[in-house]
């Protein structure tokens, strides 16, 4: 979080939060260690104290004729063996405790139950995967909390289908069933007839291409992390999805192109560059079904305005969901649905939606009259520049 602890200036909070939080850590170690001096110390003291002393009466017996040299010397090996056992033993108990806490984290580990380990048998053959896909009476629930509710819905292989609504609406989360991230026990969601909980799930996964909210891009160069899902892609087909996805041209003004690194995240790109190289990632893997999960929200408009003319390009290629808050990234889809706490409110067509009262025409005014007052406050402020460059 260094950067956000930049922008609000907060360097001295977080050095002196850190001080405390280590000074403490420091004042409790001292103490530790001073306290093993002391217990250490001891213990040593009492130990070769009783050595002494049996050492001295032995002598005192033996001067005496009361006690032979083997005999001392078996004693002095029964205390020894006897003695320092004992000793070692707080170190013992103490090492123990904290294996006890390391073993009951391991076995938080251990104990979760394998992705695999419930996952079906692979059919043979597996089944070509078209793009079909057809969802009846699905429902899911975090706890008590119910998600998504009776959900239902056809679409044809190559067509497009938009999800719109609020935040927490259920739009990500019938994302991550669709991908078997969560697996649901209440209704069915069908891959070209085949019911997915019935396949692999690598294998479902691998018949999408996801664009996820928060793109990830790895430590890599920037061909490798769109070929992620396509390492044996060439660089032709990299450059198309690249260009696809509205980046190539960016790529191309870096000075190694597309052996450029990016940082951890993608720390070194822009928001925006981000989500376009997660774009064209997910293109250029070419799957039956592809997900854009709000995809284009840190994109200008006229980036928008050319993605979403080159998908519309690439038209009946995939079966495309599009999870958007910005309407007119889902205006063309041949399928919209509204979502409001898990449920489906409305269902239709761009065309169909405006004509009947709802949260879609409700948006779809209210963002086209955030863009109307943009674009004059953008003129005026043209005009008035003109205006100050033509004075004397």
């Amino acid at each position: 979080g260094i950067r956000v602890v930049r922008a609000f200036a907060r360097q001295d909070y977080e050095c002196a939060k850190f001080a405390d939080a280590n000074g403490r850590f420091r004042d409790r170690n001292h103490r530790l260690i001073r306290l093993l001096g002391v217990y250490w110390s001891a213990s040593d003291f009492l130990c070769f104290a009783q050595m002494g002393l049996t050492l001295g009466f032995g002598a005192w017996w033996l001067l005496q004729g009361r006690l032979t040299v083997g005999t001392l010397f078996a004693f002095l090996s029964y205390q020894s063996m006897v003695i320092w056992p004992v000793r070692h033993m707080g170190r013992v108990l103490t090492d123990a405790g904290k294996a006890l806490v390391a073993l009951s984290r391991l076995g938080d580990v251990l104990d979760a139950e394998e992705e695999s380990a419930s996952d079906v048998v692979s059919p043979e053959p597996l089944p070509e995967i078209r793009g079909e896909l057809e969802v009846r009476g699905l429902s899911y629930s975090f706890g008590d909390h119910e998600v998504l509710q009776d959900l239902s819905f056809h679409l044809q292989a190559g067509q497009t289908l938009a999800l719109v609504g609020p935040p927490g609406s259920g739009k990500s989360t019938f994302v991550n069933l669709l991908l078997r991230l969560y697996d649901y026990g209440q209704g069915e969601i069908l891959l070209d007839g085949h019911e997915i909980r019935s396949l692999p799930r690598g294998f479902v996964r691998s018949q999408v291409g996801t664009v996820l909210q928060e793109p990830f891009l790895y430590s890599k160069t920037i061909g490798a992390n769109v070929r992620l899902g396509r390492r044996e892609a060439t660089l032709e087909e990299v450059v198309e999805a690249t260009t696809a996805a509205d980046i190539h041209r960016s790529i191309a003004e870096f000075e190694s192109g597309y052996d450029t690194l990016v940082g951890e995240r993608g720390v070194t790109l822009s928001g925006g560059q981000r989500q376009r190289l997660s774009i064209a990632r997910a293109l250029l893997k070419d799957p039956p079904i592809l997900v854009l999960d709000d995809a284009l929200s840190a994109v200008d408009s006229g980036t928008e305005t050319r993605i979403l003319r080159a998908l519309r390009e690439r038209k009946g290629r995939h079966t495309t969901i599009v999870i958007a808050h910005r309407l007119s990234s889902v205006a063309a889809a041949d399928h919209i649905l509204v979502f409001a706490n898990g449920s489906v409110e409305q269902a239709g067509t761009h065309e169909t939606l405006l004509q009947e009262p709802g949260t879609y025409r409700r948006l779809w005014a209210i963002q086209g009259a955030q863009e109307e007052d943009l674009q004059q406050d953008l003129e005026r402020a043209a005009r008035s520049s003109t205006a100050q460059e033509g004075r004397p």
